[in-house]
């Protein structure tokens, strides 16, 4: 599985403060790079923020049903982009776009609270994790229902990321847990419970031999490396 636009740890922290200074718009949640890497395209409680790269001009926005949005994701291709938010306790929403036209292409909207992270699983399946606790698999032919749903956090599910041939799915949240999924057969593979607070954010170590390697950083302070596919946490460190 390919995948467009991901931004370390820091990085993203400094590009989303300065974007939220130039915008001067409400707080900016989640950014990528486009597919060509010509622009940053940030979200907002506003809609979906294009910039130029580097200068940082704002080109334009494009304006979404959602609310409060958290993510944003292009699709392996970089046909479209979706993004993820809603109403706190009301209701979760994915909507995907096209890109770069920035046409509406569709909309789901079965989720029971907020969209917390997208990821593509193809060019035209993604997955959805909420704070409804409940993970979703879509298909952009299938507009009315989640093709499946993965239950099994105890709390909100707040960052998600897939492995290997994207058979294979990792997510985190403030159950303090990590989740080991095989998304096709909608079922978890095990469970890994180091943490000992809520888990903010996943990253995928690029892989070019051996086993996958995702890294995990929690509110306890640590950030910690995993082999998802055999259950084993390599090493962690801890921020003082």
């Amino acid at each position: 599985v390919k995948s467009h636009g991901i931004l370390p740890f820091a990085l993203t922290s400094v590009l989303i403060t300065t974007l939220s200074v130039v915008a001067n718009e409400p707080p900016i949640t989640d950014l990528a790079f486009t597919p060509e890497a010509k622009h940053v395209v940030a979200v907002s409680q506003s809609g979906i923020h294009v910039y130029s790269w580097p200068e940082l001009d704002h080109k334009r926005t494009i304006r979404t049903s959602a609310l409060n949005l958290h993510c944003l994701a292009f699709s392996p291709n970089g046909s479209h982009i979706a993004v993820g938010g809603g109403a706190p306790s009301e209701d979760g929403v994915v909507e995907v776009f096209s890109w770069p036209e920035g046409e509406p292409v569709t909309r789901f909207d079965s989720h029971k609270d907020s969209v917390r992270s997208v990821v593509w699983q193809d060019d035209v399946k993604l997955l959805s994790g909420s704070i409804d606790r409940d993970i979703k698999l879509w298909h952009l032919k299938k507009e009315t229902n989640a093709v499946s749903t993965l239950k099994g956090h105890s709390r909100s599910v707040d960052s998600i990321c897939l492995i290997g041939n994207g058979r294979t799915l990792v997510s985190s949240g403030a159950d303090q847990s990590l989740r080991v999924w095989d998304v096709e057969a909608g079922s978890l593979i095990r469970s890994l419970n180091q943490h000992t607070k809520p888990v903010n954010a996943l990253r995928l170590r690029p892989i070019r031999d051996g086993l996958p390697m995702v890294a995990s950083a929690a509110r306890d302070k640590t950030i910690r490396f995993w082999q998802p596919t055999i259950g084993r946490m390599v090493r962690y460190i801890r921020l003082d």
